[in-house]
């Protein structure tokens, strides 16, 4: 800016169209300063607005590396899966999960054996079905009985579907004797029946008993 004012001034004075006087120079000083000043305010705004980035990257970064480590926590059995088909109610299970370090609704710092279970349930008829696979009993190849799943750290998606209805949720057993990654197969059972939940039918239902193998063999 001050080089481009300096040769403007030059050839000013050679063709003699303006002459210089100590008023032009405060205010050439004047923009110059100003110009000056706003080119530091842009620096320290420039400035600024990096560290607020680096601050939410170095924010999601540990965001992330939180994740990862809750994700850490369980085991993952992506190929034992089952699925069936009791009169337009599909039952399926998508996926097993066994961890030594659980957490609990009373400390979520707690470290518990556990194994879960993701289910999908989904009606596809045009009446209801009852079924409670969220108060299933599970069986370990380790010697665990669990008559009941933890009711507060599994999703609830049992009781009557109604048509077209679709429950999606991960049903949690805390183990007693823990060495849950020692498992080799579970066995659960439940039941389903036709009907609204005061219909006790016995011709109308049938019980599951199924056991997966986690052993990969």
């Amino acid at each position: 800016m001050l080089r481009k004012k300096k040769n403007w001034m030059l050839t000013a004075l050679l063709v003699g169209a303006v002459s210089l006087s100590a008023c032009g120079e405060d205010a050439a000083k004047e923009e110059l300063e100003e110009n000056d000043d706003n080119k530091a305010e842009a620096k320290v705004d420039d400035e600024a607005t990096a560290s607020e980035s680096e601050s939410e990257t170095e924010a999601a970064e540990t965001e992330a590396a939180k994740e990862g480590e809750k994700n850490d926590l369980w085991t993952y059995y992506d190929d034992v899966t089952w699925s069936d088909d009791f009169n337009g109610l599909k039952s399926e299970i998508q996926k097993v999960v066994v961890t030594e370090k659980a957490p609990t609704m009373e400390d979520e710092t707690a470290e518990e054996s556990a194994v879960g279970v993701k289910f999908k349930l989904e009606n596809t008829t045009e009446g209801k079905f009852t079924t409670y696979p969220d108060q299933a009993t599970l069986v370990t190849s380790t010697g665990e009985q669990i008559d009941m799943p933890d009711m507060f750290m599994s999703d609830n998606i049992g009781g009557e579907i109604d048509k077209g209805v679709i429950k999606e949720g991960a049903i949690i057993w805390y183990l007693e004797r823990g060495k849950a990654k020692e498992i080799e197969w579970i066995k659960m059972s439940w039941d389903a029946r036709k009907g609204a939940e005061d219909n006790m039918e016995m011709d109308k239902r049938k019980d599951y008993e199924i056991e997966l193998d986690l052993s990969g063999e």
